[in-house]
C-alpha cells in the first residue's frame, strides 16, 4: 500500500545491540502544571474514519474501524487525516428535538422546537413562533431578567441540532456590558448548565447538522474569557457529535509572550473545549475538532466509560487531553476511555488566528518557559484506556503520558506517535499493557528545526527537546504486570529506545513479552552521533526481563553482543520502504513502514492468533507471518 499522505485541512472559514544495557538513563517524570495554558485560532480540520452504526446506547463503543492512519510517520508538521467520514453511531430517538440557526429568534420570539427561521411573528407580547433559537443560550435562559437563574429548556434524552453558524459562546463582547442576564459581570463562568442526563436507552444529544455523516462540522466557538465552550461536568448518556470547537483568538495565558487581556476589553480567547469531572459517566465524543484554546481541548477526571470516535485535539496552549483538573482529582474506580481515530496534536503550541500558514502553529512554549504541552496527561490515577487508530505528534512534552496512571489495562493498537518532544510513549505501573501494531519515530529534537507550512518563528519558545534523557518509551512495572509488545515498528533516535521501570524494589514476577518487533536505531544528532541503547533496566528489573522474547528484528543499536541468543532474533537492516540515512531533522519526515521486497522481515515472525491483522488492517498472514507493524 502507498503511503498515506498526512495533510492539514484547512479551516471553513551499523552496529546493534539486542540485549540490556548498560546506559545510565535517568528520570522519565512528568509533572503537569495547573490548566490555565493559551491559544486560540480556527479551522475546520478533522479526524475521520469510517464506523460502523450503533443502537442508541450513549457512551457504548461502535463497532467499525476509524480507517487507515497511514503507514508514514507525516511531513513533518501537517496534521493526519485517518480516513473517511463514515456513518454516525448517533441516531434519533422519541425525545423532542430543539434547533439553534443564526436566522432563529429569541427564547421570547420562538420556543426552539422547530427546524425554521423566526418570521417577526412571535414577541415579548404574543405567543412564541414555532421557530428555532438563533443563540445556544436560549436554551438555557431567556436574557430578559438581569441575574436570571440558568436552566435548560430540554429535558434528558432531547437532542439538539446546531445548524449553520458559527456560534458564539460566552459574552457577546468585550465589555462589561456584554453580558447575557444568566451572568452579568463574569464572562469567565458564562457557561451552560449541568446537560440534563439521558438514560442508557435514550441520550441526551449535542449535535452538528451533519451529525449523520460529518462531511462538514458546525462550529461553536468560545470568547471573551469564557472558562469552557462545552462544560460536561455531571454529564451521563450524552453524546457530543459532529461540531468545531475553537476560539477566535491568538494568545495565551501562561508563557513569556503573546499574552491574552484577560480584563475589559477583553480578548476573544476561550480556556478549554470540554470539561469533566467524576460525576461525567457514559460519555459519547464523535467527530469533534477542538483546536485553538488558551488551555485545554479536554481537561478533567472522569467517572465512567467515555467512548471517543474520530476526535481532534490540537494547537492547544495547554495540553491536548489532560486528566489532571488542576487539583490531581482522580478518575473514579473502574474508569475507562475507549478510543478510536483519537489525534492529539500541535499541543503546546497557539493557533493562528487568522490562519495564514499551512500548518497554523503561531508559537509554541515548553516547560523550560512557563508551558506544558502534554498530548495526553493524567494525575496520579487508575484509568483503563483503549486506542486504536489514534495518532500523537508534535506535542511539546510528551505523547501519549500514561506514566501517573498505575494499575489499569491498556491497549493501544494500529496507532502512530512522533515527533513529540519528551517520549512518544510512556506508562505507570500497569496490570496489563497490550501494545500492538504500532509504529513509532522517536525525533524528540524534530520541533527544532524548521517544518514545511509552519511560520519561521513557531519554535521561538521550544528549548526542553528530548526531555527526560531523550528516551523513546518509557514504562513501568510492578511485581504482577503483563506487558505484551507485538508487531511493532520503533525508529528513531535518544539515549534508549525501551526505558523499563520498576514500581517498588522488586519485578522479578513481572511478564515482558516481545515478539515479531522491528527496531532501528539512528545515531543521537544530540550526543554526538551516538547511536541509542535498545533496553535500559532501572533499579529492580532483571537484566533480561524477558518472559518471551523471540523473532524480532534490531538494527543500529550500539553494540554489545550479537546474535542476542533469543530465538530468532536478527541484526539486520529491516529494509523498510523509505529508510532514509540522516542528515537531518527533516530525514525522518515521511517515513514508510511497510516493508520492502527484500526485508528480511518477510515471513520470518512467529504465527501470533491474537494478531490477525497488520497496521494498515491487511489481514494476517499474506502467506508466511511478518515481523513489523506493516506488511510490504
Amino acid at each position: 500500500m502507498a503511503p498515506l499522505p498526512f495533510r492539514f485541512l484547512a479551516r471553513s472559514s551499523a552496529a546493534v545491540l539486542f540485549t540490556a544495557v548498560a546506559i545510565a538513563c535517568g528520570s522519565s517524570s512528568s509533572d503537569s502544571p495547573s490548566p490555565d495554558g493559551g491559544t486560540s485560532g480556527s479551522h475546520d480540520a478533522g479526524v475521520t474514519g469510517t464506523t460502523g452504526t450503533t443502537g442508541d446506547t450513549g457512551g457504548s463503543t461502535p463497532t467499525g474501524t476509524a480507517g487507515d492512519a497511514g503507514g508514514t510517520s507525516g511531513d513533518g508538521g501537517t496534521s493526519s487525516e485517518a480516513g473517511a467520514p463514515g456513518p454516525s453511531p448517533i441516531t434519533m430517538t422519541t425525545g423532542t428535538v430543539w434547533y439553534v440557526r443564526l436566522d432563529g429568534g429569541t427564547a421570547t420570539q420562538c420556543d426552539g422546537q422547530a427546524d425554521a427561521a423566526y418570521t417577526g411573528k412571535g414577541s415579548d407580547a404574543g405567543p412564541q413562533q414555532h421557530c428555532a433559537f438563533s443563540n445556544p443560550y436560549y436554551l438555557w435562559g431567556n436574557d430578559v431578567t438581569y441575574g436570571e437563574t440558568p436552566k435548560w429548556k430540554i429535558a434528558g434524552g432531547d437532542s439538539v441540532v446546531f445548524k449553520g453558524g458559527p456560534f458564539r459562546m460566552g459574552y457577546k463582547g468585550p465589555n462589561d456590558s456584554d453580558y447575557w442576564a444568566q451572568c452579568p459581570g463574569n464572562p469567565y463562568e458564562c457557561e451552560m448548565p449541568t446537560v440534563p442526563s439521558g438514560t442508557a436507552g435514550k441520550t441526551t444529544k449535542l449535535l452538528g447538522e451533519n451529525f449523520a455523516s460529518c462531511t462538514s462540522k458546525t462550529q461553536l466557538f468560545g470568547g471573551y474569557g469564557l472558562g469552557t465552550v462545552l462544560p460536561l461536568n455531571g454529564a451521563k448518556y450524552v453524546d457530543v457529535a459532529c461540531l468545531e470547537l475553537t476560539d477566535h483568538a491568538q494568545c495565551n495565558k501562561t508563557s513569556s509572550t503573546e499574552h491574552c487581556n484577560t480584563g475589559y476589553p477583553l480578548d476573544d480567547y476561550s480556556d478549554n473545549g470540554i470539561t469533566t469531572d467524576v460525576n461525567t459517566a457514559n460519555l459519547g465524543l464523535y467527530d469533534l475538532d477542538i483546536h485553538g484554546f488558551t488551555s485545554r481541548a479536554i481537561i478533567g477526571p472522569i467517572g465512567g466509560l467515555v467512548t471517543v470516535d474520530r476526535v481532534r485535539g490540537a494547537y492547544n496552549a495547554g495540553a491536548g487531553w489532560d486528566f489532571d483538573d488542576g487539583n490531581g482529582t482522580m478518575s473514579a474506580a473502574g474508569a475507562q476511555v475507549n478510543a478510536t481515530g483519537l489525534t492529539i496534536e500541535w499541543n503546546g503550541c497557539i493557533e493562528e488566528y487568522p490562519i495564514v500558514d499551512a500548518n497554523p502553529a503561531h508559537m509554541c512554549w515548553d516547560q523550560n518557559d512557563g508551558g506544558y504541552g502534554d498530548g495526553i496527561g493524567t494525575p496520579n490515577t487508575g484509568l483503563n484506556f483503549t486506542c486504536d487508530h489514534c495518532l500523537f505528534d508534535h506535542n511539546t512534552q510528551d505523547g501519549l503520558d500514561l506514566l501517573h496512571t498505575s494499575g489499569s489495562t491498556i491497549k493501544v493498537t494500529h496507532s502512530l506517535s512522533y515527533a513529540n518532544m519528551g517520549q512518544q510513549w510512556k506508562m505507570g505501573a500497569m496490570q496489563n499493557v497490550l501494545f500492538q501494531n504500532n509504529e513509532t519515530v522517536h525525533n524528540c529534537n524534530r520541533m527544532s528545526a524548521a517544518i514545511p507550512g509552519a511560520p519561521a518563528s513557531y519554535n521561538q519558545g521550544l528549548s526542553l527537546f528530548c526531555r527526560a534523557n531523550g528516551d523513546g518509551f518509557a514504562f513501568s512495572m510492578t511485581n504482577t504486570s503483563t506487558y505484551t509488545f507485538q508487531n511493532n515498528t520503533f525508529v528513531g533516535y535518544g539515549t534508549v529506545s525501551y526505558d523499563i521501570g520498576c514500581s517498588g524494589s522488586d519485578c522479578s514476577g513481572a511478564k515482558l513479552i516481545f515478539e515479531n518487533n522491528i527496531d532501528l536505531g539512528y545515531a543521537d544528532p544530540l550526543t554526538g552521533n551516538t547511536p541509542p541503547a535498545l533496553f535500559y533496566a532501572e533499579s529492580g528489573v532483571a537484566a533480561m526481563p524477558f518472559t518471551t522474547r523471540d523473532h524480532n528484528i534490531a538494527y543500529g543499536f550500539h553494540t554489545d553482543q550479537c546474535p542476542t541468543g533469543f530465538t530468532a532474533e536478527t541484526c539486520a537492516s529491516p529494509q523498510l520502504t523509505n529508510q532514509p540515512t540522516f542528515t537531518s531533522e527533516a530525514s525522518l519526515d515521511d517515513f514508510d513502514f511497510h516493508l520492502a521486497t527484500t526485508s528480511p522481515a518477510i515471513g520470518a515472525g512467529t504465527n501470533l492468533a491474537t494478531v490477525t491483522d497488520d497496521y494498515s488492517g491487511t489481514a494476517r498472514p499474506q502467506g508466511a507471518y511478518d515481523i513489523g507493524a506493516n506488511q510490504p
